[in-house]
């Protein structure tokens, strides 16, 4: 085998193995939305049922739900980035264009902020679910100002969903990554880079 051939934990199924219409349906439909795009589909279609489900699940949450999906998807981008998923981190949703090359490459850099305060009180609470760095309280303070418990479910589920999804694809190993990294430099990590994350400290109070 030769070193520089990609071999993934997981392997995406075939064309003439996508027996299940209702699995062909998500993948076909993976290749307008993008987020997640069709390759992960091909991969979780080695269990149908489950892919299927993901699917509805994602579905509500990402693309569904009250909050602007501009907002959640650049939350995603940022957790992305934090579990270190390159896969997660090269894909952009098409319905969430407004988001710049600028805020997708500084959303998880300690000291970067968003200058919409809705937008940034939802970065903070993306940030602190997976970090765990003990700030729900002054997080929870500022979410409120913005929105809803409702909505605050709604976030919390996506964010600790998108968590989890993005663990299970950096573990699948599904893609090669490419030349250019997804991630910034310096970026904020749930595995516990203490000099890139000392910084948070102060990032909830700007």
């Amino acid at each position: 085998m030769g070193s520089l051939q990609h071999v993934p934990n997981i392997p995406q199924i075939r064309e003439d193995e996508v027996v299940d219409p209702g699995l062909r349906q998500i993948i076909n439909r993976a290749a307008s939305t993008k987020s997640p795009p069709q390759a992960w589909y091909r991969t979780m279609g080695q269990n149908p049922e489950v892919a299927k489900a993901f699917a509805a699940y994602w579905d509500l949450l990402h693309r569904g739900g009250t909050v602007p999906h501009e907002i959640k998807e650049l939350a995603r981008i940022q957790i992305a980035q934090m579990v270190g998923c390159e896969f997660c981190a090269r894909q952009i949703s098409p319905r969430a264009a407004s988001i710049t090359q600028e805020e997708k490459m500084s959303c998880a850099l300690p000291h970067w902020e968003h200058s919409d305060p809705k937008t940034r009180a939802a970065l903070h609470f993306a940030r602190t679910l997976p970090l765990d760095d003990g700030r729900d309280d002054e997080v929870y303070e500022e979410l409120r100002q913005f929105y809803s418990s409702a909505e605050i479910v709604e976030l919390s589920a996506f964010f600790c969903f998108t968590a989890g999804g993005n663990r299970m694809a950096k573990s699948w190993n599904i893609e090669p990554h490419g030349e250019v990294s997804a991630i910034p430099k310096g970026a904020m990590s749930i595995h516990g880079n203490v000099e890139e994350q000392e910084p948070l400290q102060s990032a909830h109070t700007k």
